[in-house]
């Protein structure tokens, strides 16, 4: 795990909420990219809720990863939020037009009941 920077996954109604802590930056990329498949895999179809409230800097690398994510969540029929986003980061989405891709909510538990429910065949 990078210096600085700590991930857990949680279980919550369903879903699997990734905590992040610490800065998404090219420091972090590849240990981003590893929490995030790791979240996207823990539940089928993908049911993902990436809590920034540990986070206060983000630069493209991590917007990179975090795009990568919501991808990799969507192909595999699910879906990827963000919740509990640092003003400074919600700034940066909106500037980079991200603002339109990423679901944004206030807490946890409103990021989870937003979540699609899987489909039971």
């Amino acid at each position: 795990m990078q210096a600085g920077f700590s991930w857990i996954i949680t279980p919550h109604g369903g879903a699997a909420v990734l905590s992040l802590s610490g800065e998404l930056d090219l420091a972090t990329a590849a240990e981003v990219r590893h929490c995030m498949a790791e979240a996207i895999a823990s539940t089928v179809p993908p049911r993902v809720v990436v809590d920034l409230k540990g986070v206060a800097f983000c630069d493209s690398s991590g917007l990179s990863e975090l795009l990568a994510a919501l991808g990799g969540a969507e192909a595999a029929g699910g879906a990827l939020v963000l919740c509990e986003v640092h003003p400074r980061i919600k700034r940066v989405l909106n500037v980079t037009g991200l603002n339109r891709r990423f679901q944004t909510y206030d807490t946890v538990h409103e990021a989870v009941a937003a979540l699609p429910q899987p489909v039971v065949n």
